[in-house]
């Protein structure tokens, strides 16, 4: 249902308007006293969701609801609900409801409309459960192998192709009324640095972005998307100075509004991280960002200072370092967007929603994805007809974006191939691993070796180089960054599935036992 807002900025309060202007995130699995304090007491009117807060589709469908309820009886405006659900290796909602590919998995298909699929289905099941907008698709351009942080959550290393795949996930969601987020502008596919851990530095001139980086994104505001997220990154070229993308009003305001006449929300990335905070405070750098363009501004973690935030922001007002006019500009966009929600009936239970969100139609159509994802980059497909040495490693979550972390129970899809010896080592295996697996390979005629992210733990290249010296039958595997030829030569057969996730170790257990046969399109340049 539509929520009716009629708002006059002239009659809030200086709090009342700041507070439209934060999203925050909390702890715990219900409205408990601490997000009370924070919509309550500090008017906050935007919520952002991590698996912290997730346990089932029932525990997340009433969790949004309540929250929906205590924000309309106390701020008589509903909430923007965000989350990172990406797909792959950038999933918040595991349990129960459908488990979705990433980006790079599903442009191996080489079919544009399994995106738009993928992205209806999802917003179909989000805003069943009462997230109202995903922050999501990267429309990054990873065109940087050496990228720490992008890699597969982008479509590609080509523009155009991220443009297509990353506005068709969009369109697709945006349809089932979840507010699509394109992210991270500029652009963070051509980093070496994780902006999670420090300040990315990239060199380009606008010219140079015009014909690259810009691309996804002009063509997504183009064709209606709702809101862009803003990347911590310094972009000295359009900036003359260190500061990130985010605190630059030449960049979110200059380019994005008056240069690329984008009319929706422009929502901060986490303002914890250390792009931000190695120079910046917290509280200073939220002002800072909304000063510079901002409408939302995201602080993520109960650990961080939020209401710190809210009271250096109220102080900024007062003190007119941020003018009322600044101030109601960016409300305004937040408020008139709040217009478009489509809340669902706050009186319904989880019953009378769950099939559509328990589904077996989408969970069958994201496998389908994943196996046809498939990608057999170089060399013969294997022929499991011998004793094999299978070498792999559990899903770690290698940037502070992902939430998969060793989960064990994906190991256990191998376990029904019987000629297989299955061995589990560190994702940077250690020089006695190595040694171990080199020694154990000579007994055997057949070697698999599933890869995750090659590129940033070489010893797993280091690995791939000493196995190979052995005559025996190598298969590499990647299970994410699909970069590792760019690293060695010795790669005879290299397949490719992308992610690390139930629907991949299906497919690739499937692969293993000849029941499938890859047909999918690597999108990037890999050597």
């Amino acid at each position: 249902m539509n929520y009716m807002i009629n708002y006059d900025l002239t009659k809030m309060s200086i709090k009342d308007k700041i507070g439209q202007l934060t999203m925050f995130g909390f702890d715990g699995l219900e409205v408990n006293d601490d997000v009370i304090k924070l919509i309550k007491e500090y008017r906050c009117g935007n919520i952002i969701l991590f698996a912290r807060n997730i346990k089932s589709p029932e525990q997340l469908f009433n969790l949004n609801k309540n929250l929906q309820k205590l924000a309309l009886k106390e701020l008589g405006f509903p909430l923007f609900i965000s989350i990172d659900q990406e797909g792959g290796m950038v999933t918040r909602i595991f349990n129960g409801s459908t488990y979705f590919p990433g980006a790079m998995t599903t442009s191996a298909t080489n079919n544009p409309n399994n995106a738009y699929k993928l992205g209806k289905m999802m917003g179909k099941e989000l805003h069943t459960l009462g997230v109202n907008m995903n922050l999501a698709p990267v429309m990054d351009v990873n065109n940087n192998p050496h990228n720490p942080v992008i890699g597969v959550r982008s479509y590609s290393d080509k523009p155009e192709v991220v443009a297509d795949y990353s506005w068709e996930f969009s369109r697709g969601m945006q349809e089932e009324n979840v507010f699509a987020t394109a992210k991270h502008f500029p652009g963070h596919g051509d980093t070496n640095v994780d902006s999670h851990l420090g300040l990315p530095v990239i060199n380009h001139s606008l010219e140079e972005l015009e014909k690259l980086e810009f691309i996804p994104f002009k063509n997504a505001i183009n064709k209606g998307i709702k809101a862009i997220m803003s990347s911590h990154i310094n972009f000295p070229k359009l900036t003359n100075d260190e500061r990130p993308a985010t605190l630059c009003s030449e960049i979110m305001t200059d380019l994005v509004r008056k240069d690329m006449g984008f009319e929706g929300l422009i929502v901060s990335d986490g303002m914890g991280m250390k792009g931000v905070v190695d120079r910046y405070s917290t509280e200073e750098a939220c002002f800072l960002a909304i000063k510079a363009g901002i409408n939302l501004v995201c602080v993520c973690h109960p650990y961080e200072p939020r209401f710190e935030t809210y009271e250096t922001l109220y102080e900024a007002v007062k003190t007119n370092r941020l003018t009322v006019e600044e101030l109601d500009e960016r409300v305004k966009r937040v408020l008139e967007a709040k217009k478009e929600l489509v809340l669902n009936d706050l009186n319904l239970n989880f019953e009378d929603v769950k099939h559509l969100v328990v589904n077996k139609e989408h969970s069958n159509f994201a496998y389908q994805v994943v196996e046809d994802a498939v990608t057999l980059v170089k060399g013969n497909p294997i022929k499991l007809n011998k004793k094999a040495l299978f070498i792999g490693m559990l899903p770690m979550a290698l940037t502070i974006a992902d939430d998969t972390d060793g989960d064990s129970r994906l190991i256990k899809g191998f376990k029904e191939l019987e000629n297989l010896d299955v061995n589990i080592i560190d994702v940077n295996p250690t020089n006695e691993q190595i040694l171990e697996m080199v020694n154990k390979s000579k007994n055997y005629e057949q070697v698999i070796f599933t890869t995750y992210n090659g590129n940033t733990n070489k010893n797993q290249i280091r690995l791939i180089d000493e196995l190979a010296k052995i005559d025996n039958d190598l298969h590499v595997i990647s299970l994410r960054n699909p970069y590792d030829l760019f690293y060695t030569k010795n790669i005879k057969n290299y397949v490719c599935l992308y992610e690390y996730t139930p629907n991949s170790v299906k497919a690739l257990v499937r692969y293993l036992k000849g029941d499938i046969v890859p047909k999918g399109i690597i999108p990037v340049i890999y050597e």
